[in-house]
């Protein structure tokens, strides 16, 4: 199985160490704040030990010596060398960043000693997380916790998603997207009431070095592929006013082939009951549940939906392994596309690459 390959300073990773809280402060700190910090500090260590590459920026020997002293160090070693997550030592790699920023698939995180603000202006840039231990704690509400909307026409249902802007509190880091969904680009008015606010709801605001990545997998397009993505491209650029291009590869699948509804970013995965058409103007036109997952989220809860509807997913024990096996799903469609162009044409249109997928 793939991993997150995660790029740290020790310095930083042992300071996130000692960030998690004592017996004392789940007593005398604010306790339900306390408890949720201590259950998010797990969680992303959990992480780290099982479903990331991690390459610090130290030398073994110094790793070695620190881990005889250090039992989350010495415990994420021994993890390591058990067969969960691979812990590499490469002196400097902090300050190439520009050099690793480019491996896919994009999934990357990188643990800094840089403030706030420097992350902040790093994930602008680059498209791609940066965390300090501060900024673990901060996000812990995106990182660590999945969320459920009710799509109804049911004014007194809780939870209920009445508008694609209601998703702006999800919006993250990321330089790539794909979509999969049989309807969502099937007709011009799908596009307007539900395609162009979604990507205006996610997509981050500032890429200042990278052009976004969307990949669309459907079975109905509104045209002939080679006249339809420049037409969206066009239709994304006018109506999302983002100060950086979107270049958009279309994939055509057949409906027996794929029945997924799914979003996939750099972080997140979106999971809809039914087609993401959820509007029509400005009323609801279906009745559905939308789930967005966090990639870093560890607990086993995620599957009770899929009960007895997918066996794939059931198997997998964290969010990151289901996501792993539908890309595994998104790669065979494409390995089908290209060999059908060949045949009978109008099957894809743009790179058929991802920065999510190798």
């Amino acid at each position: 199985m793939e991993k997150i390959i995660t790029f740290c300073e020790l310095d930083t990773l042992l300071k996130f160490f000692k960030t998690r809280p004592k017996p004392d402060d789940l007593i005398f700190d604010d306790e339900d704040d306390a408890l949720e910090w201590n259950r998010a500090w797990m969680e992303f260590y959990t992480f780290i030990g099982k479903q990331s590459d991690i390459y610090v920026d130290t030398q073994p020997e110094n790793l070695i010596k620190l881990s005889k002293t250090n039992p989350y160090l010495m415990k994420l070693m021994k993890n390591a060398s058990s067969g969960g997550a691979a812990l590499r030592c490469k002196e400097g790699i902090m300050g190439n960043i520009e050099q690793v920023r480019n491996r896919k698939p994009s999934y990357l995180l990188f643990l800094t000693h840089e403030d706030k603000k420097a992350c902040i202006e790093l994930e602008d840039k680059y498209g791609l997380m940066f965390l300090n231990p501060e900024r673990i704690r901060e996000k812990a509400g995106f990182l660590f916790n999945w969320s459920l909307y009710n799509i109804t026409k049911d004014e007194k249902a809780v939870k209920r998603l009445m508008s694609w802007s209601q998703l702006e509190r999800f919006r993250h880091p990321a330089n790539a997207m794909i979509i999969m969904d049989n309807y969502i680009v099937k007709r011009k008015e799908e596009i307007e009431y539900n395609l162009l606010p979604m990507l205006d709801a996610l997509l981050p605001l500032k890429l200042k070095e990278k052009v976004f990545d969307l990949m669309i997998i459907s079975v109905d397009f509104a045209d002939q592929l080679d006249r339809f993505k420049p037409y969206l491209e066009a239709e994304i650029k006018k109506n999302l006013k983002r100060d950086y291009d979107v270049d958009v590869t279309l994939v055509r699948t057949e409906g027996r082939k794929s029945h997924d509804r799914n979003i996939f970013t750099n972080y997140l995965w979106l999971h809809s009951g039914h087609s993401f058409t959820y509007f029509y103007k400005d009323r609801v036109s279906k009745s559905t549940n939308l789930m967005l997952f966090p990639v870093f989220y560890q607990q086993r809860d995620f599957q009770s939906y899929y009960k007895d509807k997918d066996p794939d997913t059931q198997m997998s024990s964290t969010v990151w392994e289901a996501v792993c096996q539908k890309l595994s799903d998104v790669r065979f469609i494409l390995r089908n596309a290209r060999r059908e162009q060949k045949e009978q044409g109008d099957q894809y249109a743009g790179k058929l690459e991802n920065n999510l997928l190798q």
